[in-house]
């Protein structure tokens, strides 16, 4: 498990295919949100990977508000966490107790 340095805003929209100004003010919430969850010292690459993860989907929910995805059989509603963001941060997930 090798430390690495939190990656930059660039850093992250090259690796999920967007602009970084596109990307700025969801990537600040979604840097702010893990650290206030995991305990990011050291930060790995586990973290980083979960880091753009959270990113490409803050910035895909922006055009879905209501969470809900329309189809010929109905609305169907997004699930509001990301799978792979929890199994690649559960190892540093801080447990809160009361």
């Amino acid at each position: 498990m090798s430390e690495v340095p939190v990656p930059t805003v660039e850093e992250v929209a090259n690796e999920i295919g967007k602009i970084a100004s596109v990307i700025g003010s969801a990537y600040l919430a979604e840097v702010t949100d893990q650290a206030s969850r995991c305990r990011v010292e050291p930060y790995t690459d586990a973290l980083a990977a979960a880091l753009c993860r959270r990113v490409l989907r803050a910035v895909n929910m922006a055009n879905l508000p209501l969470g809900l995805l329309q189809d010929e059989t109905g609305a169907t509603r997004v699930g509001s966490t990301d799978p792979e963001v929890r199994r690649l941060e559960g190892p540093y997930r801080r447990v809160v107790i009361g």
